[in-house]
């Protein structure tokens, strides 16, 4: 079962058409072959809790970056309430680098695991936001 770009949009390319744009689509195209690969080599089922947030969206979410990067389709959370994910990403870290995938860290996102496309500032992997 793949992940696919309507779980990533939740809609939101219909409620918010003025702000979703072809670098957006792409953007989130890249990151869902990168994501399905995460969700292939997990072997188990992954819940898009947060993808593609409009400016108008990201600004109600407690804790957002201003700048974050699901506004630009490049980031996506994912529902994760025992921390098995977060847990996997860890112990294959390795992995979601050559993947180009990049993990916040576990401490800073309890509940959810946030991958995203765009290496941090600080490069590192995981990395604190």
């Amino acid at each position: 079962m793949s992940i696919t770009k309507s779980e990533i949009l939740m809609g939101r390319d219909k409620s918010h058409p003025n702000d979703y744009t072809k670098e957006i689509s792409d953007n989130i195209d890249k990151l869902l072959v990168k994501l399905n690969e995460v969700r292939k080599l997990y072997g188990k089922p992954m819940s898009v809790s947060s993808g593609w947030r409009p400016p108008s969206i990201n600004a109600k979410v407690a804790g957002a970056a201003k700048k974050s990067n699901h506004m630009l389709g490049l980031a996506c959370d994912f529902r994760d309430p025992d921390g098995a994910l977060d847990k996997w990403c860890m112990d294959n870290i390795a992995k979601l680098t050559e993947l180009g995938l990049y993990l916040e860290s576990p401490a800073h996102t309890p509940g959810w695991c946030h991958l995203q496309l765009k290496k941090p500032g600080s490069g590192n992997n995981p990395f604190l936001p």
